[in-house]
Protein backbone atom coordinates (compact mmCIF):
# COMPACT_ATOMS: atom_id res chain seq x y z
CA UNK A 1 0.00 0.00 0.00
CA UNK A 2 2.76 2.27 0.60
CA UNK A 3 4.23 1.95 -2.82
CA UNK A 4 0.70 2.34 -4.06
CA UNK A 5 0.61 5.76 -2.21
CA UNK A 6 4.04 7.10 -3.41
CA UNK A 7 3.60 6.14 -6.83
CA UNK A 8 0.04 8.03 -7.70
CA UNK A 9 1.65 11.00 -5.01
CA UNK A 10 4.93 11.47 -7.44
CA UNK A 11 2.21 11.04 -10.87
CA UNK A 12 -0.43 13.40 -9.07
CA UNK A 13 2.44 15.56 -8.38
CA UNK A 14 4.18 15.78 -11.95
CA UNK A 15 0.61 16.32 -13.72
CA UNK A 16 0.03 19.21 -11.18
CA UNK A 17 3.08 20.69 -11.99
CA UNK A 18 2.45 20.75 -16.06
CA UNK A 19 -0.78 21.92 -15.51
CA UNK A 20 0.37 25.73 -14.76
CA UNK A 21 1.18 25.67 -18.43
CA UNK A 22 -2.31 26.10 -19.57
CA UNK A 23 -2.30 29.54 -17.70
CA UNK A 24 0.03 30.64 -20.25
CA UNK A 25 -1.85 28.81 -22.97
CA UNK A 26 -5.12 30.34 -22.21
CA UNK A 27 -4.06 33.81 -22.30
CA UNK A 28 -2.05 33.37 -25.67
CA UNK A 29 -5.19 31.56 -27.19
CA UNK A 30 -7.62 34.14 -25.88
CA UNK A 31 -5.85 37.34 -27.74
CA UNK A 32 -6.34 35.13 -30.63
CA UNK A 33 -9.84 35.30 -30.13
CA UNK A 34 -9.87 38.54 -28.95
CA UNK A 35 -11.42 40.42 -32.68
CA UNK A 36 -13.85 37.41 -33.41
CA UNK A 37 -15.67 37.85 -30.25
CA UNK A 38 -16.18 41.12 -29.98
CA UNK A 39 -18.18 40.39 -33.76
CA UNK A 40 -20.55 37.69 -33.00
CA UNK A 41 -21.25 38.96 -28.98
CA UNK A 42 -24.55 40.95 -29.63
CA UNK A 43 -26.82 38.27 -30.97
CA UNK A 44 -25.24 35.09 -30.15
CA UNK A 45 -23.97 35.09 -26.49
CA UNK A 46 -27.37 36.10 -25.00
CA UNK A 47 -29.39 33.07 -26.24
CA UNK A 48 -26.48 30.72 -25.92
CA UNK A 49 -26.22 31.77 -22.10
CA UNK A 50 -29.83 31.72 -20.96
CA UNK A 51 -30.56 28.41 -23.18
CA UNK A 52 -27.53 26.49 -21.19
CA UNK A 53 -29.02 28.39 -17.80
CA UNK A 54 -32.27 26.89 -18.57
CA UNK A 55 -31.04 23.32 -19.39
CA UNK A 56 -28.85 23.42 -16.09
CA UNK A 57 -31.82 24.12 -14.06
CA UNK A 58 -34.00 21.55 -15.33
CA UNK A 59 -31.18 18.91 -14.48
CA UNK A 60 -32.79 16.19 -11.81
CA UNK A 61 -31.27 15.22 -8.65
CA UNK A 62 -30.70 11.91 -9.83
CA UNK A 63 -29.16 9.46 -12.69
CA UNK A 64 -28.96 6.29 -13.12
CA UNK A 65 -25.54 5.50 -14.45
CA UNK A 66 -24.49 2.56 -16.53
CA UNK A 67 -20.75 1.25 -16.07
CA UNK A 68 -18.23 -1.48 -15.87
CA UNK A 69 -16.12 -2.99 -13.71
CA UNK A 70 -13.55 -6.08 -14.53
CA UNK A 71 -15.80 -6.70 -17.39
CA UNK A 72 -19.31 -6.83 -15.02
CA UNK A 73 -21.94 -4.21 -15.97
CA UNK A 74 -23.18 -2.36 -13.01
CA UNK A 75 -26.24 0.30 -12.74
CA UNK A 76 -26.55 2.73 -9.99
CA UNK A 77 -28.37 5.65 -9.17
CA UNK A 78 -25.79 8.89 -9.42
CA UNK A 79 -26.56 11.83 -7.21
CA UNK A 80 -26.47 15.46 -8.78
CA UNK A 81 -23.53 17.35 -6.75
CA UNK A 82 -21.88 20.89 -7.26
CA UNK A 83 -18.34 22.00 -7.02
CA UNK A 84 -17.67 24.31 -4.62
CA UNK A 85 -15.48 26.00 -6.31
CA UNK A 86 -15.44 25.65 -10.16
CA UNK A 87 -18.43 26.27 -12.22
CA UNK A 88 -20.10 23.00 -12.69
CA UNK A 89 -21.96 19.71 -11.41
CA UNK A 90 -22.05 15.81 -11.91
CA UNK A 91 -23.68 13.24 -11.01
CA UNK A 92 -21.68 11.47 -8.61
CA UNK A 93 -22.13 7.63 -7.03
CA UNK A 94 -22.25 6.56 -3.68
CA UNK A 95 -19.21 5.72 -2.47
CA UNK A 96 -17.28 8.87 -3.96
CA UNK A 97 -16.81 11.92 -2.61
CA UNK A 98 -16.27 15.51 -4.84
CA UNK A 99 -13.84 18.23 -3.33
CA UNK A 100 -11.53 21.30 -4.08
CA UNK A 101 -8.56 20.17 -4.49
CA UNK A 102 -6.14 23.20 -5.81
CA UNK A 103 -7.13 26.49 -7.11
CA UNK A 104 -9.46 25.61 -10.49
CA UNK A 105 -9.23 21.71 -9.98
CA UNK A 106 -11.78 19.34 -7.45
CA UNK A 107 -10.63 15.77 -6.89
CA UNK A 108 -13.44 13.14 -7.13
CA UNK A 109 -11.89 10.09 -5.48
CA UNK A 110 -12.93 6.89 -3.88
CA UNK A 111 -14.19 6.91 -0.21
CA UNK A 112 -12.53 3.57 0.56
CA UNK A 113 -9.18 3.77 -1.43
CA UNK A 114 -8.57 7.68 -1.93
CA UNK A 115 -5.45 7.09 -4.49
CA UNK A 116 -8.27 5.62 -6.78
CA UNK A 117 -9.09 9.37 -7.48
CA UNK A 118 -10.31 11.77 -10.74
CA UNK A 119 -8.92 15.34 -10.58
CA UNK A 120 -11.47 17.15 -12.72
CA UNK A 121 -10.43 21.29 -14.43
CA UNK A 122 -12.90 23.00 -16.25
CA UNK A 123 -11.60 25.74 -18.58
CA UNK A 124 -14.45 28.42 -20.24
CA UNK A 125 -13.78 28.38 -24.15
CA UNK A 126 -13.13 32.41 -23.66
CA UNK A 127 -9.96 31.43 -21.80
CA UNK A 128 -8.62 28.40 -24.29
CA UNK A 129 -9.16 26.20 -27.04
CA UNK A 130 -9.97 22.69 -26.70
CA UNK A 131 -6.66 21.68 -28.89
CA UNK A 132 -4.61 23.95 -26.79
CA UNK A 133 -5.95 21.72 -23.94
CA UNK A 134 -6.35 18.20 -25.45
CA UNK A 135 -2.11 18.99 -26.16
CA UNK A 136 -1.49 19.78 -22.99
CA UNK A 137 -3.23 16.45 -21.70
CA UNK A 138 -1.11 14.32 -23.98
CA UNK A 139 2.18 16.22 -22.85
CA UNK A 140 0.94 15.86 -19.11
CA UNK A 141 0.42 12.02 -19.72
CA UNK A 142 3.83 12.00 -21.53
CA UNK A 143 5.41 13.16 -18.91
CA UNK A 144 4.73 10.34 -15.94
CA UNK A 145 4.82 7.16 -18.78
CA UNK A 146 8.29 5.14 -18.28
CA UNK A 147 10.54 4.85 -21.25
CA UNK A 148 7.27 4.82 -22.97
CA UNK A 149 4.69 6.54 -25.09
CA UNK A 150 1.26 7.08 -24.06
CA UNK A 151 -1.25 5.53 -25.82
CA UNK A 152 -3.93 7.26 -27.52
CA UNK A 153 -7.48 6.23 -26.34
CA UNK A 154 -9.62 4.88 -28.77
CA UNK A 155 -13.20 6.68 -29.75
CA UNK A 156 -15.38 3.99 -28.92
CA UNK A 157 -13.65 4.30 -25.40
CA UNK A 158 -13.89 8.22 -25.17
CA UNK A 159 -16.33 10.18 -23.26
CA UNK A 160 -19.90 9.72 -24.88
CA UNK A 161 -22.44 11.55 -22.75
CA UNK A 162 -25.34 14.13 -23.53
CA UNK A 163 -23.34 17.30 -25.18
CA UNK A 164 -19.92 16.47 -25.49
CA UNK A 165 -18.05 17.24 -28.03
CA UNK A 166 -14.36 17.36 -29.68
CA UNK A 167 -13.07 14.26 -27.64
CA UNK A 168 -9.38 12.91 -27.09
CA UNK A 169 -8.06 10.93 -24.50
CA UNK A 170 -4.61 9.42 -23.54
CA UNK A 171 -3.66 6.83 -21.06
CA UNK A 172 0.11 5.06 -19.57
CA UNK A 173 0.25 2.08 -17.48
CA UNK A 174 2.29 1.00 -14.53
CA UNK A 175 2.60 -2.48 -12.62
CA UNK A 176 0.37 -1.13 -10.29
CA UNK A 177 -2.50 0.76 -12.27
CA UNK A 178 -2.90 3.21 -15.43
CA UNK A 179 -2.92 6.88 -15.69
CA UNK A 180 -5.92 7.92 -17.94
CA UNK A 181 -6.36 11.69 -19.18
CA UNK A 182 -9.72 12.61 -21.49
CA UNK A 183 -10.25 16.08 -22.79
CA UNK A 184 -13.72 17.40 -24.21
CA UNK A 185 -16.25 20.14 -24.74
CA UNK A 186 -19.37 20.36 -22.77
CA UNK A 187 -21.79 23.46 -23.56
CA UNK A 188 -19.11 26.94 -22.93
CA UNK A 189 -17.08 24.58 -20.83
CA UNK A 190 -13.82 22.71 -21.99
CA UNK A 191 -13.74 19.78 -19.47
CA UNK A 192 -10.37 17.87 -18.40
CA UNK A 193 -9.95 14.55 -17.10
CA UNK A 194 -7.28 12.92 -15.03
CA UNK A 195 -8.24 9.58 -13.68
CA UNK A 196 -5.79 7.86 -11.33
CA UNK A 197 -6.82 4.01 -11.30
CA UNK A 198 -4.86 1.01 -9.30
CA UNK A 199 -5.62 -2.36 -11.65
CA UNK A 200 -7.22 -3.94 -8.45
CA UNK A 201 -9.87 -1.22 -8.04
CA UNK A 202 -10.42 -1.10 -11.84
CA UNK A 203 -12.77 2.01 -11.66
CA UNK A 204 -11.60 3.88 -15.04
CA UNK A 205 -15.28 3.62 -16.46
CA UNK A 206 -17.30 4.71 -13.38
CA UNK A 207 -15.00 7.84 -13.57
CA UNK A 208 -15.44 8.33 -17.05
CA UNK A 209 -19.27 8.02 -16.97
CA UNK A 210 -19.68 10.17 -14.03
CA UNK A 211 -17.60 12.80 -16.00
CA UNK A 212 -19.13 12.85 -18.79
CA UNK A 213 -22.73 14.39 -16.53
CA UNK A 214 -20.59 17.68 -16.05
CA UNK A 215 -22.26 20.40 -16.87
CA UNK A 216 -22.20 23.74 -15.98
CA UNK A 217 -24.74 24.98 -12.88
Amino acid sequence: MKKTWLLFASITLAISMLTACNSTDKANDNEDKTDSQVETTDETTGEGTEAEQKTTKKRDSEKTLTYSVKKEVKEDTAILTESDDQNFSLYKLDGFSLKGDEPSMDSLYLDDNPAVFMKVETISKDEASVEIIAKNMKESIASVSINKEPIEIGKDKLPQGEGVLNTSGFQTTFELGTVSGYVFEQGNLIVRLTIFDQKSVNLTDAFLKMGETIASK
